[in-house]
């Protein structure tokens, strides 16, 4: 059966300490991978870890400096074939427009206050993946992905945690540089049809 990994990474930046301090929580921040390798994450966060101003949808290489001091949970989450190759095609045609979309930091504050402000073409980590699991049918359709903070999101489709610890200690991630280096292969083709047909 394929797995979706979900995975909860606290770093140690202005902005995590700012979003811990308000949800209350000790993980504030949420990507998605489809390998157990971690060889593609995705969220939306910084797209270049050195510069905190420019951010969007982004894929998280968890071998990076950046990363050193992150501790994380990694999660597995049981899915159906056709449910991960509905999160496949949506991640590629996220990363094959990767500028189209924007970080939604005006969206945090409402979220806090569970207060919907939908915007645009904007998403915040935790909101994004609750997208693509609610696209693929894995998340109710009741549940409102902008008001999800990363914990409502793991606790809304209990995946099993598989690791707990520094993210760079993570036993698959040496298997992510190798095979980054190695191929070049996507996942699908992107339909831009195809993809709003999940998503409208």
């Amino acid at each position: 059966m394929p797995i979706v990994y979900l995975i909860e990474t606290k770093n140690q930046t202005v902005l995590s300490h700012g979003i811990r301090l308000f949800s209350k929580q000790p993980y504030n921040h949420l990507s998605i991978a489809l390998e157990a390798s971690l060889s593609r994450v995705y969220s939306f966060g910084r797209r270049h870890p050195s510069n905190p101003l420019i951010a969007g949808f982004a894929r998280e290489d968890f071998s990076h400096p950046f990363y050193s001091q992150s501790l994380g949970r990694v999660y597995a989450l049981s899915v159906s074939d056709e449910e991960w190759q509905t999160i496949a095609l949506q991640l590629d045609f996220f990363e094959t427009h990767p500028l189209d979309w924007h970080y939604n930091l005006l969206g945090l504050v409402p979220a806090y206050f569970h207060y919907s402000w939908e915007r645009s073409d904007h998403f915040f980590c935790s909101e994004f993946v609750a997208t693509l699991l609610q696209a693929a049918g894995i998340l109710s359709p009741y549940m409102q992905p902008n008001l999800m903070h990363p914990r409502d999101v793991i606790d809304a489709v209990h995946p099993v945690c598989i690791y707990d610890g520094h993210l760079q200690e993570y036993p698959e991630l040496s298997k992510a540089t190798v095979t980054a280096a190695v191929s070049s292969w996507r996942y699908l083709r992107p339909i831009r049809s195809v993809y709003r047909q999940f998503t409208h």
